[in-house]
């Protein structure tokens, strides 16, 4: 059975709700988003959700910028809180390759208008109790960062676009895309084919699967990223800011009255997209399945900075697959080589802090609107012609992940 709508989205992580709501006030015609599980199941439920505003990439500002925007308005239309955390970040560098980046940072968010101030090692610890810091450290808190709970807000972002008439198909598969010549016609669902004049594809790591079949190469790979939850400690509590630790590979926010926090090993693991999971719920990867190996190497420098990990139980181990570029940035825009499509993946660990830009930059664009926001970074042909299939590219992809130092 044949079905058209002007535009579809291939996703229903909060990429994909965040662009159907942004085009919902856009008058573009029936908007239809499809995903092959439930809304905000997949990678967007295993997000750590920081929303850090302040960015080494100064493109990437206006559209976490952007996010903060999105979350008061979908507050008002729904007449509900998102739970939005505003606990601060603060900033850690003691090298002085570290110190030199966080006063780019910190020049970044004054340019921005963001709020930031240098603070002492006193004033650190009474908003983070647990940290440890050497002589000589430099620290910048930035009080307006938060964190959110990234399945509640991408529902949020989809309750508004259903009220406005945006249909989700959940529990759909896409098995190929239709394409005549350069155009993308549409999308095939296994017995059913539905026609589209616009097509946006927002699949998060299975984006890569769908393009290869047309021939094209996403440049990004799927790379395992995970994070860690204490069990409850006196240490910790609800009301403490996110850190930053650039030196540990790590961040850490609360979690309640316990601690999360990520670890980035030196070789991040990258997968092929041909050996993805149907589902990424209950994720692990090969050799390391319970993250231990990550937990060992990284856990040293980490423990430096709070010793009561020494002293604490690991509760919980959470592991899912991001899709990461070669630069850590992500691909936002026309598809290069095709009418009628869009690529909104390759976020890169930012998915649910760019969300809110994300979601208005492709509305625009589909929409033939004035861009608000700068996307020639995100460039989706930026790299040329890749292999996405290759061990060499996958690596160069983990590599990005590697290198992150950020929130």
């Amino acid at each position: 059975m044949d079905d058209s709508s002007e535009v579809i989205i291939i996703g229903g992580g909060i990429i994909g709700c965040a662009i159907a709501c942004y085009l919902s006030d856009l008058q573009v015609g029936r908007v239809v988003v499809i995903e092959r599980g439930r809304v905000a199941e997949a990678s967007t439920s295993q997000a750590a959700g920081l929303l850090t505003r302040a960015r080494s990439q100064r493109a990437l500002v206006p559209l976490v910028q952007e996010t903060y925007c999105a979350i008061a308005q979908l507050e008002g239309e729904l007449g509900e809180s998102l739970g939005l955390r505003t606990v601060g970040s603060l900033h850690v560098a003691e090298s002085d390759d570290t110190k030199h980046a966080l006063e780019e940072l910190v020049t970044v968010a004054r340019e921005f208008h963001i709020q930031v101030n240098w603070i002492d090692p006193d004033k650190a610890r009474r908003r983070v109790p647990w940290l440890h810091l050497r002589n000589g450290v430099q620290l910048a808190f930035m009080p307006e960062d938060a964190f959110i709970d990234p399945y509640m807000f991408t529902q949020a972002f989809a309750h508004a676009a259903q009220r406005k008439g945006v249909v989700f198909r959940e529990n759909t598969s896409v098995r190929s895309l239709l394409h005549q010549g350069d155009c993308i016609t549409g999308v095939s669902l296994g017995s059913d084919r539905m026609f589209s004049q616009t097509v946006i594809l927002a699949a998060g790591v299975w984006s890569g699967l769908l393009a290869w079949e047309t021939g094209c190469g996403l440049p990004f790979a799927p790379v395992r990223s995970h994070y860690w939850i204490t069990a409850a400690h006196a240490l910790f509590s609800r009301e403490q800011s996110v850190v930053i630790l650039p030196e540990a590979r790590a961040y850490a926010r609360p979690e309640g009255g316990r601690l999360l926090f990520g670890l980035r090993e030196a070789h991040s693991v990258a997968v092929d997209p041909r050996a993805l999971p149907d589902h990424l719920t209950g994720y692990t990867s090969e050799g390391d399945p319970r993250g231990w190996k990550a937990l060992i190497e990284g856990g040293p420098a980490l423990e430096r900075f709070c010793p009561a990990l020494t002293e604490v139980q690991i509760a919980h181990y959470i592991a899912g697959l991001s899709a990461y570029t070669p630069d850590g940035l992500p691909l936002l825009g026309s598809w290069p080589g095709f009418q009628g499509a869009f690529v909104a993946t390759g976020f890169s660990g930012m998915g649910i802090a760019l969300a809110g830009g994300a979601g208005r930059a492709l509305a625009e664009l589909v929409a033939g609107q004035p861009a608000t926001f700068d996307l020639s970074a995100f460039e989706p042909g930026r790299f040329g012609s890749v292999d996405p299939m290759s061990e060499s590219f996958r690596q160069r992809c983990a590599d990005a992940r590697s290198r992150k130092v950020s929130g």
